[in-house]
This record gives C-alpha cells, structure tokens and sequence, in this order.
C-alpha cells in the first residue's frame, strides 16, 4: 500500500453543512453506534460538531480519496482568532468551538478515521497541523450514503462580506445599507453559481495540477486544483479594517487554475469567451490621478526594455509582475522580496539583484510619472477596490437576468454568445466607477458569436455544420457523468 501523501490536504471546512434528512440520519448512526456517548454530554452540540467533520470528510473523499484533511487540534486555535475571532462572531455561523477536537479524537479512536498529528515548525522544518481522511468502514459508509453530492453546500446565512485586519484576520463590523446590499448581491451570485454546471470537458478525472514555477517547491510535491460542484462559493474580501481597501470577489477553482485551463471551462455545457481589461490597475492608477490613460496613448505600459533579458516577450513579462507588485508594495525591499517568490523562473530564467531590480523600477517611474508616487505607497487595495466595484456592477447585471457569470479580478468568462454583452457591461462600469470612458480589452483566443456570423454570412452549411461540432465537442466519460448526475438533480428541484 502506497504511503499517504499528507502534504496533498486542504483546511477544514467549518461551514460545510447539510439539513437534508438523510444526513442527519447517517450523523446519528455514527454517533450511536461509533462513538463512546457519554450520558451528561450535549447530543446536539456535538452532533452539530461531528455532522461538520463527517460532511468535509465525505465531500473531500467523494471529489479526491487522496486528499487529507488539515485540522487544529489545540484549543487555544478556537479562542485565539485561529480558527475564528474569540467566541461566536458573523464568520462562525454554526458556532464551531473546540469540541471539533474532541469528536475527531473519538472519530479516530472508533477507527473511522485516520490520523497524522502535526507538529510546530523550526528554523530547520516547517511545521504543519493534524491531517485526517476517512478510513475503510466510513469509506464504506460514505459509499453506501442515502445522500449525496449535491445534497451537501453550506449552512444558509454563511457570510460572504469579509473585513480583515492588516494582520489579515477577520473582524467584527456593524452592517450598514450599503454592506447589505452588497451581500444581498453576492448571495444571489452564489446561488445562481450553485445550480450551474461549470467543468472542463477533457478532464475524466477532475482536477490540474499546477505548474512548480519556481522548481523550489519545498515539498517537492504535486499540488492540484479540484473541479468541483463544491468549489464555488464566493466572498468579498476588505482589508485594512476598511471597506475602502479591497473587496474583490474571491472562490471559485477557476481562479486558481492558468488561462490555458480557462479557455476549455464549459458553462452549462456550452463554450465559453473570457474577456480581459487590459492593464487595468495601471489604467486605474491614471484614472486616480485624473487621467484617462487610453485616450491619452497607445502605448502597452509594460513594454519597457530590462537588463540582460533581450526577448521582449519576457521582458514585458518580468516588468508586468514588477509594475502590479510595486502598486502593491510598502517598501522596495518588501517588492523585491515578493517579485522572487512570485516570478515564474522556469519560465524567464534571469537572475535579478537589487541592482537590476532597481533599475527597472526607475524605468517603470520615469515612463509612468504621473503615477510614479503611488509605487511602494501600498495604493494595490484601494485600486482593487476599484475594480471590484467594476466587477461588481458586471456581475450585478448577469445576476438579473440569471446569467452564469465567472469572475477572476480584472477578466470574466461569460457562456458563448454573452460576449458582445459583457464587452458593452464592462465599458459601462468602468465609465461608471472611473468616470473615464476609454477602456481596451484583450479576448481569449476561443470564438466569439460575432466571428460565427461572419464564417455564416461566407458558407452557410460549412458554418451550421462547424457550429454543431462546436457546441457538440466530445467530452470525457467522467465529464459527460458529472453533467448527466448535475443536470438529474437540478431537474427535479
């Protein structure tokens, strides 16, 4: 038998969650017959804690058997803002303490599950919490469920406006109207992304591995990304104890997975276009200064030339990554710091000292004064700010008329034939939020409905025939399963 991978894992899931009538009987049937109950104990308390557990352990077995899951097993992680702020908090809404803890110890010791305890990192290893997965007689159980997957999401109210401290933990904060509507929108959003079918048709097993770009990963691991019904659910994140930094619209596995991935995501089963601001932050950086940057030029504001790189393909790249961390950035050593851990160097294999860096940083300066102030002035959230109010008002108007809409910041990928309706939505945003009217954007190389027409208007039958072969395609067994058991389900609700 294989050693298990423990590095392969994911955090508990504290909000997974189910009302669904067989769930509770299968919680009850592992409660009764599996664990010592003692006579004084709160049944629903932790039954409530054990349904958590059992549900993140069955949706992880169910979309990976390899995946662990991560757990902190110290009481302290439960009260110390861990886990979640001190006591019950708007992040916690099925007030999990604790007693997570002590149900996976009597989880463990019915030999339901297994159990690798972590332990506390070093200057010489890195430390990592508890992992556990389900063992042979709850795999059983699991297999032999009177529920299944879409019979498990998240308990109803689970918040999805999020306030962080500049030590990015979550706070508290008093609702005013503008918050509610903003969560008003985004659980509509969610549901809407709930009933729909977003997969990637070659994929039989679903799940990409991502690319080791820095060939320094430290576990010399792999590291996938799940294509799952139950990685959907998206928040607004605000940083900085403000609602004025941040809030853009994170969740979601096709934000973690490369443009390559992107371009062969199938909404409800029909092909997609993804369509891209171009050099969005660097456009609002200008337009915060007052200036609307395309109307002014034409000029791409990453193509700049870089020491020792004469490809200018890789050069724009490297000042693309320099320019969007610097708009980030407090410091230069703090940029300096995180352009070497986010370069991709397998790709542009260049070695960069401060020296060059600094140098390109002048360039960037010199080429873009008007906004040469706001490099390593930390001004990156209040620009994301901006456009997730951009994002906001785009993803406003597909909600309204139940149109499947996926965002990744700055891009959105909209079924096919939505695509000359998104252009337009996102031309009205950005006039809206910017009160600046010029805006370029960049399509992926997937066909665009317009594009279908003209190839009509030239051969009538070869375009009919072509567009059948296009929507059609062919899917692999497990992606065609997938869409029969989601299309089964949401039929009949």
């Amino acid at each position: 038998m294989a050693e298990r991978d423990y590095q392969h894992s994911r955090i508990l899931d504290v909000h997974r969650w189910s009302d669904y009538d067989e769930v509770n009987k299968f919680v009850d049937k592992v409660y009764d017959e599996y664990l010592n109950n003692p006579s004084n104990e709160n049944q629903t308390i932790k039954k409530r804690h054990l349904k958590v557990v059992l549900l993140d352990l069955y949706v992880a077995w169910l979309n990976d058997p390899e995946l662990n899951i991560a757990v902190h097993m110290t009481t302290s992680a439960y009260s110390n803002g861990t886990v979640f702020n001190n006591g019950k908090s708007r992040y916690n809404e099925l007030n999990i303490k604790d007693s997570t803890t002590k149900i996976i110890h009597r989880l463990r010791d019915a030999g339901l599950v297994g159990f690798k305890k972590g332990f506390k990192g070093s200057s010489e290893w890195r430390g990592y919490i508890s992992r556990i997965w389900p063992l042979e007689t709850l795999v059983q159980m699991f297999e032999n469920a009177a529920f299944g997957e879409f019979d498990v999401g998240y308990k109803e109210g689970r918040e999805t406006i999020i306030l962080r401290d500049v030590d990015k933990k979550d706070i508290e904060y008093e609702d005013e109207h503008h918050i509610c509507q903003m969560r008003m929108l985004v659980e509509k959003y969610n549901s809407l992304l709930e009933k729909t079918f977003i997969d990637i048709p070659y994929l039989d097993r679903p799940r990409i591995e991502l690319p080791d770009k820095t060939n320094s990963r430290r576990t010399n691991k792999h590291v996938f990304v799940n294509i799952t019904h139950h990685d959907k659910f998206v928040r607004r994140i605000f940083n900085n104890s403000s609602f004025s930094d941040g809030g853009r619209f994170y969740g979601g596995w096709w934000q973690r997975i490369d443009s390559c991935h992107r371009k062969n995501i199938r909404i409800d089963d029909n092909p997609t276009n993804e369509i891209d601001f171009s050099s969005l932050h660097v456009v609002l950086a200008y337009a915060k200064e007052g200036i609307d940057y395309w109307d002014t030029t034409n000029k791409d504001p990453y193509n700049l030339t870089v020491r020792g790189i004469k490809n200018p393909e890789h050069a724009r790249e490297v000042t693309k990554t320099l320019f969007l961390l610097a708009l980030n950035a407090s410091t230069e050593r703090s940029l300096f710091k995180a352009f070497r851990s986010e370069l991709d160097y397998k790709s542009y294999p260049y070695t960069f000292p401060d020296e060059v860096l600094t140098e390109l940083l002048d360039t960037i300066k010199s080429n873009h004064p008007n906004i040469a102030h706001l490099i390593c002035s930390g001004a990156g959230l209040r620009l994301m700010n901006i456009d997730s109010r951009i994002c906001e008002y785009v993803i406003a108007d597909f909600v309204q008329t139940d149109t499947p809409i996926l965002t990744v910041h700055d891009s959105f990928i909209v079924p096919f034939g939505e695509d000359n309706r998104l252009h337009q939505l996102m031309k009205e945003a950005f006039e809206d939020i910017t009160q600046k009217r010029k805006i370029n954007v960049k399509y992926n190389e997937n066909l665009t409905k317009q594009q279908w027409y003209v190839l009509g208007a030239q051969d009538r039958d070869f375009y009919l025939d072509m567009f059948s072969n296009f929507i059609k395609t062919n899917p692999s067994n497990g992606y065609a399963a997938r869409l029969k058991r989601h299309r089964q389900h949401y039929s009949t609700k």
